[in-house]
């Protein structure tokens, strides 16, 4: 039996994506987990008898994504505490299920307690000591990372020979992924945190601790600085009468970066905007995906959004007044001593890990859009020779079939079938709804023909009432507006005093969070994208309402019931 679960993957790669995203991905996936472990404690004999297991921690199921999670919870098993850990990596995923995965234990005394048992206080005491050191760890790799960063930005791509470029492929995946250990180690360290405060929040004050995770610090996340951004460069055109008729909904995009571009380039608004489009130009929705455009490349996609954001900001949403981190201080009074420093050592490592892992992530973002450049510049090369119609065609092939047509320097038989056969059933698969869970003993393929024949579940009717998990509240029991329904992100949607629902997020959505009155989401766990944002805006969320897109209407007014995790959908 096999089990794909995109719970928790989809918010990196929602939807459909292409062959070149998932082999990438693939292989990543084995690469870094490998070194993960490694850092971790874990022999190489075990990593070693496990290679069939790391290179196959995703799969590719109808154009999408999947975790094959009876691997992750080997991953898990291998390290200290599974009892502990498998409980938190569920509640990370976002799962709707659990799987008992019973690692194999070892035979007779000897063995467990002459190798395991060693090993084990081994693994314990490495795990920890890089806890402690994870703040240093970041910070060097984040350093390390931009300045290796930098330099690749200053390449020539498309002057590069298609071996040079394949070259500098393995070169820069060789040197990121392997360092990309640290980034992972402290993602682990955010799982048991933030797990373990739950325990402590539970346990001692009968509330889930993952809603009050809150940032203890005075520096927010690095995530959601493209929001804060944009509310200044909106703030400096309304404050410029010339500007603010430019930005004018009746004016284009073209238009206006037309004259950001000549005579208004010394206006504060338009040096803003430089600076954004400098530093957060590889942030966009579906960031991951190879084939989505950045912002560099689709300013007109950036200039859209200042425009809604604009038209939208007479109806600013109220901040502050109500948001509370719901913990009664009466309660909190009543633990002990030790029991309060505790809870406050264990809160403040958690959301020291969170801002960590955010910061890390927006490097992330930069490397893939460094990947997706140098494959549009084979893909360019490609189509130079006559090997592709476009260059964009690139993201239907897999890294071994490019590789393997930069080595033989021609096209195989039969390549413009395949690309165009691929495309095909892309957009066969985008129109289709699938599960986010799949119990199979059956092959990939066997199992996509049983999912053409099946027909799309009908939306759920429930009296108008859905259902999920509260991942981020305020002092208010019960939020209500109008929901603003989104399959995918729109630049052009006015967000301002809406309540957001989609199937999922990922930091490109993070430049709209700051205008909404509630998140409600599909996909994604208690330490998803959404969640974590959402917490820190103090921003009404709920996670994990299956079907939510498809069970509310569009422009329908919805209510969050946040004791129960409960969406009433209002005529």
């Amino acid at each position: 039996m096999k089990i794909y679960d995109n719970s928790n993957i989809a918010e990196s790669y929602s939807g459909v994506t292409t062959p070149l995203t998932y082999s990438f991905a693939r292989a990543v996936y084995q690469e870094v987990y490998v070194h993960f472990c490694g850092m971790m404690g874990v022999s190489r004999g075990v990593i070693r008898r496990n290679g069939a297991m790391f290179a196959k921690m995703v799969e590719f199921i109808g154009s999408r994504i999947y975790y094959d999670l009876i691997n992750w919870y080997k991953l898990v098993s291998f390290l200290p505490g599974y009892s502990f850990n498998r409980a938190f990596f569920e509640k990370m995923l976002g799962l709707q299920k659990e799987y008992h995965y019973t690692p194999p234990a070892p035979r007779g005394a000897l063995l467990r307690y002459g190798v395991f048992l060693p090993r084990l206080v081994f693994q314990t005491v490495k795990i920890a000591i890089t806890f402690v050191f994870m703040g240093f760890l970041v910070r060097r790799f984040n350093r390390r990372f931009d300045r290796e960063h930098a330099r690749l930005s200053r390449l020539d791509l498309g002057g590069m020979s298609l071996a040079a470029s394949k070259e500098l492929y393995y070169r820069v995946y060789t040197e990121f992924v392997a360092r990309w250990q640290v980034p992972i180690a402290n993602d682990f360290a955010v799982m048991v945190s933030a797990g373990a405060a739950d325990k402590l929040y539970r346990a001692w004050l009968g509330e889930e601790g993952y809603v009050h995770l809150f940032a203890q610090s005075r520096r927010p996340l690095v995530s959601l600085d493209p929001g804060y951004q944009i509310i200044k460069i909106v703030s400096l055109i309304k404050k410029d009468p010339e500007l603010l008729e430019l930005f004018s909904t009746g004016n284009s995009p073209a238009l206006i970066l037309r004259e950001l571009h000549g005579f208004l380039r010394a206006s504060p608004a338009a040096r803003k905007i430089e600076a954004y489009l400098e530093r957060f130009g590889s942030r966009t929705p579906n960031e991951l995906k190879l084939e989505s455009k950045t912002i560099n490349e689709q300013p007109d996609f950036f200039i859209s959004i200042l425009q809604g954001t604009l038209a939208s900001r007479d109806a600013e949403v109220e901040k502050g007044s109500v948001r509370t981190d719901g913990v009664s201080a009466i309660k909190l009074r009543e633990l002990s001593a030790p029991r309060r420093l505790l809870l406050a050592a264990v809160s403040r490592w958690a959301v020291s890990s969170v801002y960590l892992r955010e910061e890390t992530r927006f490097r992330r973002s930069l490397i893939f859009g460094f990947t997706r450049r140098l494959f549009l510049a084979i893909g360019g090369k490609f189509a130079a020779r006559g090997f592709l119609g476009e260059a964009d065609s690139v993201f239907y092939l897999t890294l071994e079939e490019i590789f393997g047509v930069i080595d033989s320097d021609r096209a195989p038989g039969g390549l413009a079938a395949l690309i165009a056969e691929r495309k095909k059933e892309y957009a066969y698969w985008k129109g289709r709804e699938l599960p986010r869970r799949i119990e199979s003993e059956f092959p990939v393929g066997e199992i996509e023909a049983e999912l053409r024949g099946r027909r799309d579940a009908p939306p759920p009717r429930r009296e108008g009432v859905l259902k999920g998990v509260t991942a981020a509240r305020t002092a208010l029991a019960r939020v209500s507006g109008e929901a603003l329904v989104l399959a995918d992100f729109d630049p052009a949607a006015d967000f301002t005093g809406k309540i957001l629902v989609t199937r999922q997020t990922d930091p490109g959505w993070t430049i709209v969070f700051p205008l909404l009155k509630g998140i409600i989401v599909e996909r994604g766990g208690l330490l998803s994208h959404a969640a974590i944002v959402a917490r820190e805006l103090r921003i009404p969320c709920i996670v994990g309402v299956e079907r939510a897109v498809s069970g509310v209407p569009r422009g329908s007014g919805v209510e969050m019931h946040m004791d129960t995790g409960e969406v009433h959908v209002q005529p």
